[in-house]
């Protein structure tokens, strides 16, 4: 057995435990973090772009995906490999009707063209031959029928790479293990592969821009929208109801309409029917929006791209904005984005009051990581650190906290002269 057969092998067999599946049951209900962010994005893009009402769950795990479309007028049918999944999906579904059976995510057990739709969550990113998985899926879904899954995105990886100078794999190394494994494919590398097996591209929606969690957004590495911190306020959005609502906005009204490039993960909504030119017609508006986007967001950018009246979206947004906790997540994440901020990016789409203070956070946190930086390292120069050693001790790092509040209090005072 090579490498990629052991990997789906691991894959496929890693959650028939019944301990562990209740474990995971009882994580995916509650009200915890971000979890109830991610199953509204995943399950309200499930239900809004499904065709007919023959649902296919592949991958149907604990039914968190299916079960809520069972409400809407759907027909489910779910398939997994793990019966202790199935055994705990039957349990969370009650009394509605679903019907459940095992199987192979690339062996289904079901005649050509039986469902109108299909959809797999948090799935097809776990296994490597994702192509075979594809051409499986397209087989049991009637013309003109929908595919909806979730992905990892290359193109973000590596747009990221490109513009901080650090290699792919170098970036992709933590998923290169067995039980990290996480599949990454390039939007345009799907698109091909949807052309060969005669689907079309519906809608590629980014998402998980600050889901937090397992949903890495590189883009967002070393700034303050990174680490403990990050999740800290991130956590408070299972609390704090105009949190989460801005936590919404951002997901399904800002980076949905972007590319998949700027989050890393998307879905993917492809329709079984033949259109090579809707398919590149898609791949060069993907190219437009990602050009665009280099430069910096401004309202001529997502005017272009966010659908509907612009500026009854930036009354929203600011709306939202006036929540003092959400205009600290909106710093958070622009700590990652202080050059663009600082050549006035954001100042035609932010009322002069929240620009104002987007700016004045990033400010102090630049100043806060310079002192950091000074602190640490002044007094570790040979010549310095020779001048504070006694009896063989550096005496050095005991000076960094008292040194970081004066200088701070300096700083602080300077600008409130200025």
């Amino acid at each position: 057995m090579g490498p990629e057969e052991s990997l789906i092998a691991w894959k496929t067999q890693a959650w028939t435990n019944p301990q562990t599946v209740a474990w995971y049951a009882q994580r995916m209900n509650e009200n915890k973090g971000t979890n109830r962010l991610k199953n509204l994005v995943e399950v309200e893009l499930c239900r809004r772009c499904a065709a007919g009402d023959r649902v296919l769950d592949v991958g149907i795990g604990t039914g968190r995906g299916s079960i809520p479309l069972l409400s809407k007028g759907f027909h489910v049918t779910g398939v997994d490999s793990s019966q202790a999944m199935l055994d705990q999906c039957r349990r969370e579904a009650g009394e509605s009707p679903i019907e459940l059976l095992r199987a192979d995510i690339a062996s289904l057990p079901f005649p050509d063209a039986s469902f109108d739709t299909l959809i797999s969550l948090n799935v097809l990113v776990h296994f490597p031959h994702w192509r075979d998985v594809l051409r499986e899926w397209a087989r049991v879904v009637r013309p003109d029928g929908r595919l909806i899954f979730d992905v990892h995105s290359l193109d973000h990886v590596q747009a990221v790479s490109r513009a901080h100078g650090v290699p792919t794999e170098e970036l992709l190394a933590p998923e290169r293990r067995t039980e990290l494994y996480a599949l990454r494919v390039r939007a345009e590398d799907l698109v091909h592969e949807a052309e060969a097996l005669g689907l079309s591209v519906v809608a590629i929606v980014p998402y998980a821009a600050v889901l937090g969690g397992g949903n890495r957004n590189f883009w967002l590495d070393n700034s303050r929208a990174s680490g403990y911190l990050w999740e800290r306020l991130l956590s408070w959005m299972a609390l704090d109801e105009p949190l989460f609502q801005f936590g919404r906005f951002l997901e399904q009204s800002l980076f949905a309409h972007l590319t998949t490039e700027a989050t890393g993960r998307f879905m993917a909504v492809l329709c079984r029917t033949s259109d090579p030119a809707a398919n590149r017609s898609w791949l060069q508006r993907n190219q437009q929006i990602n050009e665009a986007l280099a430069h910096g967001l401004s309202a001529r950018v997502l005017s272009d791209v966010v659908p509907g009246d612009f500026a009854a979206w930036q009354t929203e947004l600011n709306g939202h904005l006036n929540d003092r906790r959400n205009e600290l997540m909106l710093s958070f994440l622009c700590t990652a984005f202080a050059p663009f901020l600082d050549s006035g990016c954001g100042e035609d789409i932010l009322a002069q009051e929240h620009f104002a203070a987007l700016r004045r956070y990033v400010r102090k946190w630049r100043i806060d990581g310079a002192t950091r930086h000074f602190v640490k390292s002044w007094h570790r120069t040979p010549s310095v650190q020779e001048a504070l050693t006694c009896a063989g001790v550096s005496l050095g790092a005991g000076l960094e906290y008292e040194l970081t509040r004066e200088l701070l209090d300096a700083v602080g005072a300077f600008d409130e002269g200025g």
